[in-house]
């Protein structure tokens, strides 16, 4: 199988417009909301399912604050220890 990836700074995701975007993957939470609501928007257009995976730093805990209260709801989130056990996959040659 194929995986089309597509890496962007804000300024670049303001003039993108792709179809068929199902997951955002927010490496840094944006320190203004609007911009988090901007770039998850790229998923789940004209009713198409979509996910917005954000890493968050614990001094970016303030910006989670701000976004939940521009979106109305609560983001779930995991505490990196639920990864510590995790192992990189392994290619076959």
């Amino acid at each position: 199988g194929h995986v089309r990836v597509l890496v962007a700074t804000d300024i670049a995701a303001r003039g993108i417009d792709v179809d068929g975007i199902t997951h955002v993957v927010n490496y840094e939470l944006p320190n203004v909301p609007d911009t988090y609501v901007h770039r998850i928007g790229r998923t789940a257009r004209a009713g198409a399912a979509g996910a917005a995976i954000s890493l968050c730093d614990g001094e970016e805990r303030a910006y989670l604050k701000d976004i939940e209260r521009t979106i109305g709801r609560k983001v779930p989130v995991l505490d990196a220890q639920a990864f510590r056990g995790a192992r990189p996959q392994r290619r076959a040659a």
